[in-house]
Formats: C-alpha cells, structure tokens, sequence
C-alpha cells in the first residue's frame, strides 16, 4: 500500500511511476530532469484534486509559477524501477506565496531517491507580474500535511 511508505509528512497524494528506457540518461539512470517532469504531473494533478487546472488559470487570468527550487538526490533510479511520487502543501502566505515539497521513493526499497522544495508566487497571465491569489486559490490551495 503507497500510503504506508516512507513518507516524509502524513496525507500524501500520490502517483506512480515505472521506469521505462526513455527516461534513462548516457550514465544508465534516470536523468535529472525527468525527476521535474515527474514533479509537474504530480502538481497538476494534485492542483486538479484541489479544483485548479490549466482551465481555471486561464479563466482567472494568474497562475502560480515556480520561482525557487531545492532539489535533492540521495540514490539512483533504473529501467523497469517502480516509484512512487508525493506532494504537499507544506505553506502559503494566502497572498502571493505558497510552497510544496515533492517526495519519490522507489517502491521496492521504501527507499526516498529524490526531494525537492519548490516555492511558488502568483502572477498575472496579463503582465507576469505578482498578484494577489484571487479566493479561489486562497481556499483551495490548503496546507496539505
């Protein structure tokens, strides 16, 4: 069961993965950027759960963009390796600013491989510049540990 892996905070959501060959790099494990595509599917996803998507975005004229990003890689990933990927809300000023952390373990190991703390801010799809969260961000974009 996904739920009780090693998981850093309660409350998980959770999707999983299975390692294929186009995600291996010239060293013969995952490429790093792949661990951020993963990042970004889990986020929408968890976005959508929480009633934002790309359509909501574009109705409401913001969105919430990464403007920092701490990563941490603790082991590798290889072909045919089953993970297991989390996020959380983990703040939110309820103004302009939210955070999340990403967790993947490797199923078989219970084992965390990849962390990363990415720190959002509200912008206008109009001018790119920072705007208050409208309310339905606000009430949706919860802390979520």
């Amino acid at each position: 069961m996904l739920e009780n892996l090693n998981w850093k905070y309660k409350n998980p959501f959770i999707e999983e993965f299975t390692i294929t060959k186009e995600d291996i790099d010239i060293l013969g494990h995952v490429n790093n950027k792949v661990y951020l595509n993963w990042c970004e599917i889990v986020s929408w996803k968890h976005s959508a759960r929480l009633g934002i998507t790309p359509k909501v975005y574009e109705d409401l004229k913001c969105a919430c963009v990464v403007i920092k990003s701490e990563n941490s890689f603790t082991g590798s990933l290889f072909e045919g390796d089953q993970v297991a990927i989390s996020t959380w809300i983990i703040s939110t000023d309820k103004k302009i600013r939210l955070s999340r952390f990403f967790q993947v373990i490797n199923i078989a190991k219970n084992q965390t491989i990849f962390t990363s703390f990415v720190d959002y801010a509200c912008i206008s799809l109009n001018n790119f510049k920072p705007v208050r969260m409208p309310k339905l961000f606000v009430e949706n974009y919860k802390v979520t540990c």
